[in-house]
């Protein structure tokens, strides 16, 4: 399971989208793979897991090297490295929670979001098959918490909404995953997200969790997982990064209808990933949490400061920056 974390990565550069075919008379030759802009893509996790499919389709089916690109994807130390990767220039997009982006630029790190992920909050408080979840009980449970920027951002939401602090509930410390705890009956509930909740519990007890997500766990509705850019790289390859989001969509929507060759492809390029029912239950979760109103990839003014805001009012970050200090859509037109 890969509970949420402070992470970054992934992007490219221009002149490739330019060279794809040589001029031949009569006919059109595509680009060699010297000509390809070379991307260096971060994921927010130390493996792979099923929310990099959307890269490893885009990779498989030639998504990126179409687009002039030729994407290669790394793996941070631990879940709070990511950002660091691309400000230090180990890297040229990221992906990363979206609470990562707002730390980023309270610290003055020149790290802009360039597209959401997700479009929804599929996190909240998860409970074992058939139990119920009723935030007015909330006073002398135990809790199964990770101590990053999420997880301190958004459980006092659900606090807040039960009529309890902190002093009232035992947090109960995963240092990697809370689901065995649940499963385990160590804790009563855990903070999660449904995708990475049900991967685990489905394929094990072969029921569903009993799930309390965004707004019905007092969380604010606001997207989970961004791409990230560094603005220097964003400026001098505006290209690239285009190329790069349009490409992953692309691997998004393709994925979405293809899901069981997409779980095939993730695990042939990345072993690590893991179990096939895993991915497969993962990704079936996930693909309805990526397109929303206005489609895919989408940011906003509103989203932005909803999620500031999260982090002023549990006091991670001094103020709330102006929207336009965390993201841009320009890579996205």
């Amino acid at each position: 399971m890969k509970p949420i974390r402070s992470i970054a990565r992934l992007l490219a550069s221009t002149a490739a989208a330019g060279m794809m075919m040589l001029a031949i008379p009569g006919m059109a030759k595509p680009a060699a793979a010297a000509d390809l802009q070379k991307v260096r893509f971060v994921y927010d996790w130390v493996t792979a897991d099923f929310e990099l499919i959307p890269e490893a389709v885009a990779q498989a089916q030639g998504f990126y090297k179409d687009a002039g690109l030729d994407v290669s994807v790394s793996f941070p130390p631990d879940n709070s490295t990511t950002v660091r990767m691309l400000a230090s220039g180990q890297g040229d997009i990221g992906y990363d929670p979206v609470t990562d982006e707002i730390f980023a630029a309270a610290q003055g790190i020149p790290v802009v979001s360039i597209a959401f992920f997700s479009q929804s909050n599929n996190c909240g408080l998860i409970a074992r098959p058939g139990e119920p979840i009723d935030l007015s009980t909330l006073k002398g449970k135990k809790i199964g918490i990770f101590t990053d920027s999420w997880t301190k951002a958004m459980l006092p939401y659900s606090l807040k909404k039960g009529g309890v602090t902190d002093a009232d509930v035992q947090e109960i410390i995963a240092t990697d995953d809370d689901i065995p705890l649940l499963l385990t009956k160590k804790i009563d509930y855990a903070t999660n997200c449904s995708n990475y909740a049900v991967a685990e519990i489905l394929p094990t007890v072969k029921q569903m969790p009993t799930m309390a997500l965004g707004p019905a766990a007092g969380w604010p509705d606001i997207p989970v997982w961004n791409f990230t850019t560094t603005k220097s790289f964003g400026a001098a390859h505006p290209d690239a990064v285009k190329a790069f989001l349009a490409a992953t969509q692309k691997g998004m929507v393709w994925a979405s209808t293809h899901q069981a060759q997409a779980v095939a492809e993730l695990i042939k390029l990345y072993p690590s990933a893991g179990a096939v029912d895993y991915n497969a239950v993962g990704w079936k979760i996930t693909v309805p949490l990526l397109k929303g109103p206005d489609g895919y990839m989408t940011q906003s003014d509103t989203q932005w400061e909803q999620i500031a805001q999260a982090l002023a009012n549990t006091k991670q970050i001094p103020k709330v920056l102006p929207a336009s200090s965390y993201y841009t859509n320009d890579y996205l037109k």
